[in-house]
């Protein structure tokens, strides 16, 4: 019922808010005026060149280059982060920062506008749900010891996505796209800007019917979906001695995709990479999301104060194939993969057999306050924060099934019993994080100490009927907590070049067993000045404890939810990014690169239902051993403009053991963008994605099943600002 309560004040909030700026846009009013709406982590990207660590920014100029609507693409420029790709849009990313586990991006931070925004990032952090990257105006990653700030997960890193802000004056922009597969994308905003108010409505929307052929049926294998987003902004003078600003934002997202968990054998691949198995066409991803964010500024002098109540709230029922013919996915796959006639002919729809379909259906619900306060004294600036928040999973799980007649057909669902257990069951933490940062700033030396204290109470409850009046049994409750530390330090070697040193203790809440825990280190040179800038970053995580949880993606393995330790395991690497700027009379050359070699081992030998078997020296799966991504272009003073991406990524395996069926060999993209202005407010734009239309194996998910590169794809946009 909250769900719908909110859904309904954000109607009326913009109904509102739409009557304000139907006045407010007929005034002829010329503002430009900085308003602070407290979205920042990082900042600007002259900001990054200052951290104690790290980091790096994404602008709104970068993103329009090459007009990419897939975080994963986003971030290929960013060194240090790894991707699996799962169905081709980034509908659902997995993102890994320097060695953590990739799945569902559940071992980073993903915030947008600097409040958590995984579905319940305590007790189910994974991101079935992520931020529509098409409609994001900035992108901010941060490693190293200035992510202790950060939380609840901070050993590899975190992603802020920062939504489009209220603009400087009264504006507006229309973006529409239209390109291969039914590929369809609009993307618009309107505000106004005054002395004491500014407002904003938002709208995005994409669909596609998708580049996948369901064997024998054909039919949609893309997807729909909606984002409407609302702010408003009340302040004081922007001169006033003692400012104040209240920032309001609503947002409501809803998707329909078309996805599977399926992948390929090996054999069908060669046959044919761009088909999906029939006994997957029920497959389909419903889910909504609705974000409430309320901030308040003050700032006097030197002291700064800021207070965020935010409350998150997603449900989602991914109704998919969950058992063939009594095996799991990953099961039927390993068995066709190594000849089996009964499997093949299974997944092939060419001997009869039953499929059990599950109503994958969760809510959930992220809620708190985040309170931060700095002062700067003369070479100390002191911050401290705290946050108080409660999340929760509730499921309540049940099945279907049909038949496939081994000739290319199928019987319609069939409703069948319901369980209780896990798929009947209501998970939730409340959790209060503390942290202290000092910075000192010497004459060549700049400090900065932190520390981070977390605490946490978890319980479970399960039922056994779909009333929920019998008890499967009495809810468990755990607590538990932790502290952290960590201090980074940067010394100006000259003018344009610094040395950079960090360490911090890092965390990854894990519910039902202890959090994964890393020491890690960083030891880079940072190098700027004018139309030039380079950074080389050596680091390390040594990991005591190694934790994955079982989810749905890894085909049946395991249970969902469960954890299991892999223990002690050691990641390094180095991370090389630089970019150059070369001006001429009448054109621009900008060119940015990015190089990241990472080596990992597991220290100890065990096997396990999710890891496998794994030995001693293995290396961790979904890791590759190298990572290369190129961003070139030209940029004419006539308005024309073209960038040309390149990114290699290195072999790795979907196992440790890693079997011919686990592997995933070094792989290419390339893609191209030309953009050509006609005035100031008007753009026409073209991108070609995976120019050499390459078909090679991304990812094996679950761990045998085969996922490809998207096939290559045009589309064309037009840009106008008013």
């Amino acid at each position: 019922m909250k769900h719908f309560a909110l859904s309904s004040f954000f109607s009326a909030f913009c109904f509102i808010l739409l009557g304000i700026l139907s006045q407010s846009l007929s005034a002829k009013v010329d503002l430009n005026l900085e308003y602070i709406e407290q979205i920042y982590i990082i900042g600007t990207k002259q900001d990054a060149v200052q951290l104690p660590g790290s980091g790096t920014v994404i602008s709104n100029e970068d993103l329009k280059k090459l007009a990419d609507t897939d975080i994963q693409k986003i971030l290929l420029l960013v060194p240090g982060l790894y991707f699996r790709s799962e169905e081709g849009f980034g509908l659902r990313p997995n993102i890994s920062i320097r060695g953590t586990a990739p799945d569902r991006s559940g071992k980073i931070t993903i915030m947008e506008d600097g409040i958590p925004i995984a579905p319940a990032p305590y007790t189910a952090p994974a991101a079935y749900y992520f931020p529509t990257a098409g409609r994001i105006h900035a992108v901010e990653v941060l490693k190293g010891p200035a992510s202790i700030r950060q939380g609840p997960s901070n050993i590899g890193g975190v992603i802020n996505l920062i939504s489009t802000p209220i603009p400087e004056n009264h504006t507006g922009m229309l973006v529409h796209e239209l390109g291969d597969n039914g590929f369809q994308r609009t993307h618009s905003y309107a505000g106004f800007n005054r002395d004491h108010v500014g407002a904003m409505l938002e709208v995005h929307h994409s669909n596609t019917d998708g580049f996948d052929i369901i064997q024998y049926l054909g039919g949609n294998t893309g997807f729909d979906k909606s984002d409407y987003l609302a702010k408003l902004r009340l302040n004081t003078a922007k001169n006033s001695d003692k400012y104040h600003e209240v920032l309001f934002k609503l947002k409501t997202s809803n998707e329909l995709s078309n996805q599977t968990y399926v992948g390929l054998t090996q054999a069908d691949y060669f046959r044919n990479p761009r088909i999906r198995y029939g006994l997957s066409h029920f497959d389909e991803m419903d889910n909504d999301h609705d974000s409430l964010q309320l901030n308040y500024l003050f700032e006097f002098r030197d002291f700064r104060l800021t207070a965020v109540y935010f409350d998150n709230e997603f449900s989602r029922d991914w109704f998919k194939v969950e058992n063939i013919h009594g095996q799991s996915i990953n099961g039927i796959l390993s068995a066709a993969n190594r000849g089996d006639i009964l499997a093949t002919g299974i997944l092939n729809n060419t001997i009869p057999s039953e499929i059990l379909m599950k109503h994958n259906y969760r809510n959930y619900d992220a809620s708190g306050i985040n309170l931060s306060a700095a002062l700067d004294l003369d070479i100390h600036t002191f911050t401290i924060g705290y946050r108080d928040m409660k999340d929760e999973e509730d499921r309540q799980q049940s099945y279907e099934t049909f038949n496939q007649y081994g000739d290319g057909t199928y019987s319609s669902l069939s409703p069948v019993f319901f369980v209780g257990g896990s798929d009947n069951s209501r998970r939730e933490t409340e959790a209060k994080a503390f942290y202290i940062e000092d910075e000192v700033e010497l004459e060549r030396l700049s400090l900065t100490l932190g520390y981070r204290s977390e605490e946490y109470s978890r319980s479970e409850i399960r039922w056994s009927d779909v009333l929920r009046n019998k008890i499967l049994y009495l809810p468990k409750t755990i607590k538990g907590n932790y502290d952290l530390w960590g201090f980074g330090a940067t010394f100006d070697i000259s003018k344009s070049s610094k040395l950079v040193f960090g360490f911090h203790e890092g965390r990854s809440p894990v519910f039902g067993d202890d959090a994964e825990a890393a020491d890690n280190f960083e030891l880079g040179i940072r190098f700027d000045q004018e139309n030039f800038d380079f950074e080389f970053f050596l680091f390390q995580s040594n990991y005591s404890n190694l934790v994955a949880e079982c989810k749905n993606s890894d085909g049946g393995e395991c249970n969902t939810g469960d954890a299991f330790s892999g223990g002690a395991v050691d990641v390094q690497g180095i991370e090389v990014t630089g970019s150059i700027l070369i001006e001429r009379d009448r054109a621009s050359y900008p060119i940015a690169f990015q190089y990241t070699k990472t080596d990992s081992a597991f220290n100890n030998s065990f096997e396990s239902e999710y890891f496998g078997v794994v030995s001693s020296g293995d290396n961790v799966p979904y890791l590759p051993s190298s990572n290369l991504a190129l961003v070139t272009g030209i940029s004419l003073s006539s308005g024309i403009e073209a960038n040309l991406r390149m990114a290699r990524v290195g072999k790795t395996c979907s196992t440790a053991s890693c079997n011919e069926f686990n592997l995933i060999e070094a792989h290419t993209l390339v893609d191209i963008g030309l953009r050509k202005s006609f005035a100031d407010n008007l753009s026409l734009y073209i991108t070609l994605e995976n120019v050499l239309d390459d078909s090679n194996i991304v990812a094996r998910s679950p761990k045998e099943g085969i996922r490809t590169q998207k096939p290559r794809s045009l589309k064309i946009g037009l840009e106008y600002r008013f």
